[in-house]
């Protein structure tokens, strides 16, 4: 099974433990990344169909999102929350980790809901209305990870949210970007569509572009992730702030396919209990800057 799309890593590359991995070193990640468009690797390179008795979890993801989940182009390593958090679960199946890098967000959530990977591991929300509907097509692990939404501006930019978070009110004349298809959108798509008062969202189809975007004054603000606008902020040399948060309150969770059909919900749940009762999550949460 294929989709279509193109994704930027090296053709393939093996190395064993992720850029700053903890507890991971002796698991081997295989990042397998076909150029050119039209191909995602998904299992098909590794046995295709149920790979229940697999010897590789391949999870599909979606970079850049730091500090979940981010490509390091000098060394060649996937690195991140979900990075380690994917090779828990695979050391807990006994499976060879494959990271399949997806550019196209949408085409990472259909492909996970048919099968094409086993997991996908890329902050995807799981809660609320975007939960809802994402419900319909793929099945989730239990909640890893609790987000809100935060309105990222130019430093120049004078607008502060007050500490109750960003309103309506102080988003409706701007000029916004959100990535197409996450929960950013959607959130943006239930608040802001009947703006009046001059404003506009613009989807884009990855955060680099919506962040060029905003620094060159193309937009006026990106609605994204909490943590991922502090990881643009701490790398923009200044050039970039957080204006506030915008409370969502929503869950990251693992996704398998629609069912569970290779039953990997129980083993990825059970990594998930086993890192926060012996001290694991609080360790990669403090790694990663999340707490």
């Amino acid at each position: 099974m294929a989709a279509g799309g193109s994704a930027p890593p090296p053709a393939e590359a093996m190395r064993r433990g992720v850029s700053r991995g903890l507890f991971l070193a002796t698991v081997v990640i295989v990042a397998v990344i076909m150029l050119g468009a039209g191909v995602y690797v998904g299992k098909a390179l590794y046995g295709g169909g149920s790979s229940s008795g697999s010897k590789y979890l391949v999870v599909g993801t979606n970079i850049p999102f730091p500090p979940f989940e981010d490509y390091n182009y000098s060394t060649g390593a996937y690195f991140g929350f979900d990075i380690n958090f994917s090779v828990l679960i695979a050391a807990q199946l006994h499976r060879t980790l494959v990271i399949d890098n997806y550019d196209d967000w949408d085409a990472l959530l259909a492909d996970i809901g048919k099968g094409v990977v086993d997991m996908g591991a890329s902050s995807i929300t799981e809660s609320g209305t975007v939960g809802t509907v994402r419900n319909a097509t793929m099945s989730f692990s239990e909640p890893y990870y609790e987000a809100n939404q935060a309105l990222l501006v130019q430093s120049s930019n004078s607008l502060v949210c007050p500490s109750s978070g960003c309103t309506v009110a102080n988003m409706s004349s701007m000029k916004l970007g959100v990535q197409a298809g996450t929960s950013s959108d959607i959130w943006a798509a239930a608040y802001l569509a009947n703006n009046e008062t001059g404003g506009s969202v613009t989807g884009f189809a990855d955060v680099p572009t919506e962040i060029t975007a905003l620094t060159t004054g193309a937009l006026n603000g990106v609605i994204i992730d909490y943590n991922i606008a502090l990881a643009y902020v701490s790398n923009s040399t200044g050039a970039l702030k957080i204006a506030g948060t915008i409370f969502t309150h929503e869950f990251y969770g693992f996704a398998v396919a629609h069912g569970d059909p290779e039953g990997l919900i129980p083993s990825i749940n059970f990594v998930i209990n086993q890192a926060k009762q012996n001290g694991t999550y609080q360790k990669l949460l403090t790694e990663w800057g999340l707490g």
